[in-house]
């Protein structure tokens, strides 16, 4: 069974969510799924890749704008490919119900876009220190703590999960010897809080 080719594209500013999409990276890469962990800029072309993963953190109640930009610009070539989506967002420093499903609502833009097959949701870090006096004013407004929340456990057990969907979907693919990307996400899918 050949190796699968597998990027993992994030956005990040301040390095929490570059951190996050490497540890994805070694869980992935671990389980002997080919991955490569590049920032979405860095990204020209999906060619060579059996799934895409895309993250990013969560800013004004959406992802920046170059993971959105990234989205836009290659979702034809994304709708054809298993897809996962992640975010990262200071709301889970408490993860409640309510603060999942609030986070997961601040994706409908790109999922519009392109519908990916899971989602993972995750605390991330936050540095007062490294805000803008607009971004403080909501931050404070919202009452997020300052530290940094990731809970690597979790992120690494998410890992986990999309390895062996992927890890089935490539034996699958390889079984039909179609040699066309035959994913289709199923209606039942939902996300799953990181």
């Amino acid at each position: 069974m050949g190796t699968w080719r597998i990027l993992i594209a994030y956005a990040s500013r301040l390095g929490s969510t570059r951190e996050i999409a490497q540890v994805i990276g070694k869980v992935l890469a671990r389980r002997g799924i080919g991955v490569e962990v590049r920032p979405v800029e860095e990204v020209e072309h999906l060619e060579g890749y059996q799934a895409v993963m895309v993250g990013s953190p969560i800013r004004e109640g959406q992802w920046l704008p170059e993971a959105r930009d990234f989205v836009q610009t290659h979702r034809d070539a994304l709708r054809q490919l298993p897809l996962v989506y992640f975010a990262v967002s200071g709301l889970m420093s408490n993860p409640t119900p309510e603060h999942f499903h609030e986070v997961y609502g601040y994706l409908s833009e790109v999922r519009a876009m392109a519908e990916p097959w899971e989602v993972g949701i995750f605390a991330g870090s936050l540095d007062y220190d490294h805000l803008e006096p607009h971004q403080l004013v909501k931050v404070l407004s919202k009452g997020l703590p300052k530290g940094d929340f990731r809970r690597w456990q979790d992120v690494q057990a998410w890992a986990e999960d999309v390895a062996d969907r992927l890890l089935l979907e490539q034996a699958r693919q390889q079984a039909s010897r179609s040699g066309e990307k035959s994913f289709k996400p199923s209606s039942g899918d939902t996300p799953k809080p990181g």
